[in-house]
């Protein structure tokens, strides 16, 4: 687990930078091996013609003094270098130093690799054409190596006196490619509790943008939760405030009273505004937990006649009892919507119920399935008195009531069924049927591709 991305980070790169120059070092060893060699083999070249030239200045048949060569060649003759000199009969003209005990004499014409007194030797040979003088030059491996491995060693001593600068650049790098993590950090510890606003996200860097965004989408997930919580309680206190004075209203006169049918009457009163309460709180329950993540996370296949025959089936007691005429039409070939069968069966019922409650007695309530070229639409038509046209966008409000209405309600069913649409993408229209009587309700789901 990374503790510390600075930490992470430095201690990473400069595991990479190691490696990197190690593997670099190496390549240049052997590189420089092979570089080297044939600068330095140039030289011994370069030695032998010298060799040769000062040979043809001097008497070739006598043995020539080698301290003139010698105090040319002294930065390479001791210990590293020898060469000889032989003429065309055998003899030995001219030797270094420290090749008295040695004969070259046998070595082949050209670049050759030999051992002499248990060391390893570039030797290179060469007859001269006018002389006939074969001129024969030596240098000690030991040399080439340790050309090769100073220029090693110095790479490396170059790259352990610059590593605590690498350590202090990256740490400062690193350092300032956080500080937008750092300012975010400092941004959200210091907000309060209840402050949810985005982050603003316009100087972050695109690596912890994505991390910031979805930040911002919990904050505001979060936001519309608190809302709807403070909603919800303020909903409630609103709603409530009046149906449980008017219950302790009737309990209050339900005790005073002497008669006993005005006992039961008050009673019922009671039991009444028990049950208007009791459906208040559920369709405040309902709206309340109407969130985008909690309603549309089961999303699948519904079939919307088969799903509105078993809504409508527990509101046929209630039609009933007005006389109501409740009829759901014969279903088209198609009728499968993708959605929440929950929030779905809710919006079904609350369309048809608010029907039923605002359709008079002996009215008549038709409910059907349609299928078009793009949507499938839920069509509710009662006989009710309709609602004006100027009021049908404020119906979805929550709490709005038609003045004048008489039918028990919250005022929050219409908005239920708006919020619910509004989730599943679907269209609601609200429309005067051709007869001119009541009202049409059209929900237009979208159908399945």
């Amino acid at each position: 687990m990374i503790r510390s991305i600075r930490r992470f980070l430095l201690i990473s790169l400069l595991t990479t930078i190691t490696i990197a120059s190690s593997v670099t070092a190496i390549g240049n060893y052997l590189l420089d091996k092979r570089i080297i060699q044939p600068y330095l083999d140039g030289e011994l070249v370069k030695n032998l013609n010298f060799i040769n030239k000062i040979s043809k200045f001097t008497n070739i048949n006598a043995l020539i003094s080698h301290e003139e060569i010698d105090a040319y060649l002294k930065t390479t003759t001791i210990p590293n270098f020898i060469y000889q000199l032989w003429s065309a009969q055998g003899k030995l003209l001219l030797h270094s130093s420290n090749s008295k005990d040695i004969s070259l004499q046998k070595i082949p014409a050209g670049f050759s690799d030999i051992e002499l007194k248990d060391k390893d030797w570039r030797v290179y040979a060469e007859i001269d054409p006018i002389t006939h003088n074969k001129i024969v030059v030596a240098e000690l491996y030991e040399i080439r190596n340790l050309l090769a491995d100073n220029i090693t060693r110095n790479n490396a001593y170059i790259l352990l006196l610059t590593y605590p600068f690498f350590g202090l650049l990256i740490w400062i790098i690193v350092g300032a490619a956080l500080r937008s993590v750092t300012r975010v950090t400092n941004e959200i510890s210091n907000r309060a509790s209840t402050y949810l606003e985005p982050v603003d996200a316009n100087l972050i860097p695109i690596e912890i943008k994505p991390l910031v965004t979805e930040l911002n989408q919990l904050f505001i997930r979060l936001k519309l939760a608190f809302n709807r919580n403070k909603r919800f309680a303020g909903d409630a206190a609103h709603e409530l405030r009046t149906p449980l004075a008017a219950l302790k209203t009737q309990a209050q006169v339900a005790l005073k009273m002497n008669n006993e049918t005005d006992r039961q009457n008050a009673l019922l009163k009671v039991i009444q505004g028990v049950d208007r309460s009791t459906h208040v709180v559920a369709q405040l329950l309902t709206l309340s937990r109407l969130s985008q993540e909690e309603t549309l996370n089961d999303i699948h296949p519904i079939e919307l006649h088969k799903l509105a025959t078993e809504i409508i089936a527990y509101l046929v007691p209630i039609a009933l009892e007005k006389n109501i005429d409740i009829e759901l039409a014969p279903p088209p070939q198609d009728t499968f919507i993708m959605g929440n069968d929950t929030s779905i069966g809710i919006l079904i019922r609350n369309v048809v119920d608010n029907a039923i409650r605002y359709t008079p007695p002996n009215g008549a309530v038709n409910i059907s399935i349609l299928n078009d070229n793009e949507h499938i639409i839920f069509r509710v038509t009662d006989t009710g008195p309709g609602i004006p046209l100027e009021l049908r966008e404020r119906v979805f409000e929550r709490f709005f009531r038609i003045l004048g209405t008489t039918a028990a309600g919250s005022g929050l069913g219409l908005a239920i069924v708006s919020q619910i649409a509004e989730l599943h993408h679907a269209e609601i229209s609200l429309n005067t049927p051709p007869n001119g009587i009541g009202l049409q309700f059209s929900i237009a789901f979208r159908k399945i591709k």
